[in-house]
């Protein structure tokens, strides 16, 4: 499930609650640097680069540009700038064409890239775009970034595995929980209050998806249960990639399930940190992946396949709980 996806998620929230302020944890050097001042005056310098990155969501996400017409000119921006360096990562981290060695020295072009756009070195007018996001928002600090990077890098390795929870769960937060926090500052979110529920939210999504992509992720080499709670179960990575759903598969696809659920259960009763309709939209996320979860348990957990497909839900059940989400916000107000 690429990055782009939770990107579009998460926007969703931004659409209708549009605003600023939040401080990132702490990661390497660049984490810290501030930029010199950037001119915010409307020039052709940024004309360009706001038609740079509207054509790239034109090619990959015309939803997405759609969505982003909604927003204040400012917030389209600083949103568009995000998406676009996000996407640029995944054709990098994605790119079938490329062998393992390749894709590596790209994922460390990248960083070295990211470091120039901290120092106010940008390399083109999408770079620009990122970096005149950074200087809008002066608490912003930018381990995030090279966080994803990390969790990026960690997936490009033949035969992929996890070897704990606790590595899942690293993992979950620099590829998805990451995305929340670079467009918290978009939100008039409290900062103290709302970091951990944003995390939990990205977090839940990415190990829910997991569980979903279990029989295309195999396809690709990569097993992501955490490998320890497999060998406990008597269960082989080379079992899974052979697609055998045993029982004590399932097993280990249902504990996961779990801790999936209590990330849900934290990111909804962080919600109410956040303001305007910004709570209603993390109960429909919430209330939509739960539906993934009870999707799981109905067919036993078993989510590896011989057609090589993702666990689905229709359309119906998709607006089952949406409603149900309104009610459960509206009820608690």
């Amino acid at each position: 499930w690429t990055m782009t996806r939770r990107f579009c998620i998460l926007l969703a929230t931004t659409v209708l609650s549009k605003c600023a302020g939040f401080s990132f944890r702490t990661s390497n050097s660049c984490t810290h640097r501030r930029m010199p001042a950037l001119h915010h005056h409307r020039s052709s310098s940024t004309t360009i680069q706001d038609e740079a990155i509207k054509e790239l969501m034109k090619t990959h996400d015309p939803i997405l540009l759609f969505a982003s017409r909604l927003l204040d000119a400012d917030t389209a921006r600083d949103a568009s700038a995000l998406y676009a360096w996000c996407r640029r990562l995944d054709e990098i981290t994605d790119d079938p064409s490329s062998d393992v060695a390749t894709i590596q020295q790209r994922l460390l072009d990248w960083e070295r890239r990211f470091d120039m756009i901290c120092r106010n070195e940008p390399v083109d007018d999408m770079d620009r775009a990122l970096a005149m996001y950074i200087q809008r928002n002066d608490d912003l600090e930018l381990s995030p970034f090279v966080d994803m990077i990390s969790g990026m890098k960690e997936d490009t390795v033949q035969n992929r595995t996890i070897s704990n929870m606790a590595e899942l769960d690293e993992y979950a937060y620099q590829v998805a929980g990451t995305v929340g926090l670079m467009l918290l500052p978009l939100l008039k979110a409290n900062v103290e209050q709302s970091r951990d529920a944003a995390i939990a939210l990205g977090k839940a999504i990415q190990l829910i998806n997991i569980l979903r992509d279990a029989s295309p992720d195999v396809a690709l080499g990569r097993v992501y249960l955490p490998q320890d709670m497999l060998k406990a179960e008597g269960v082989s990575t080379e079992d899974v990639l052979q697609l055998k759903s045993s029982p004590e598969y399932r097993k280990v696809v249902a504990a996961v399930a779990d801790h999936a659920e209590a990330l849900l259960i934290e990111a909804e009763i962080g919600k109410s940190t956040l303001p305007g309709v910004g709570p209603l939209f993390v109960q429909i996320i919430v209330e939509l992946y739960r539906e993934y979860l009870i999707k799981l348990e109905q067919i036993g957990y078993d989510n590896l396949n011989l057609s090589g497909e993702r666990v689905k839900i229709k359309t119906i059940q998709k607006l089952m709980a949406s409603f149900k989400a309104a009610t459960k916000v509206l009820t608690q107000q």
